[in-house]
């Protein structure tokens, strides 16, 4: 009888070491096949008003994200429905850069990230305007 509970111990032990390198490899599996994104400060969304523009372009969202090669992209919803594709932003040491065609005309702001705002101007045909946005926080 002392014979058989000390194989039977040990054909458990044995079974518990294989349970556990099982789990450890499939751990080991889900979390060495999952990419690691780099995690850059300015994707998100951002919410955004500037009094100066036209109604229509006012108000809304910058959604900015990274692409498969780690490349800034994104794309602005407008409140009023309108949406319009990021058609390149650049970022430096200090300053975001986002151009954007509207009517024909191309847009560009630059920007400054300081804690969760952007701040700086937009430039257009018909002069600077001053802009700001807020990473966006839905409301629940």
């Amino acid at each position: 009888m002392m014979f058989f509970c000390s194989l039977t111990n040990l054909k458990f032990k044995h079974m518990r070491t294989r349970i556990s390198l099982f789990c450890i490899f499939i751990i080991a599996l889900l979390y060495g096949s999952a990419p690691a994104m780099a995690v850059n400060p300015v994707a998100g969304e951002w919410a955004f008003t500037v009094n100066q523009a036209p109604w229509e372009y006012s108000r809304g969202r910058i959604v900015i994200e990274l692409d498969e090669e780690e490349a800034l992209v994104g794309k602005i919803l407008f409140d009023s429905g309108i949406e319009v594709r990021i058609t390149r932003i650049t970022q430096d040491e200090e300053k975001v850069i986002m151009d954007i065609y509207i009517e024909g005309y191309q847009v560009r702001t630059v920007v400054e990230l300081k804690d969760d705002e952007l701040k700086g101007v937009t430039e257009t045909p018909e002069g600077n305007i001053p802009f700001s946005a807020k990473r966006y926080v839905p409301e629940e």
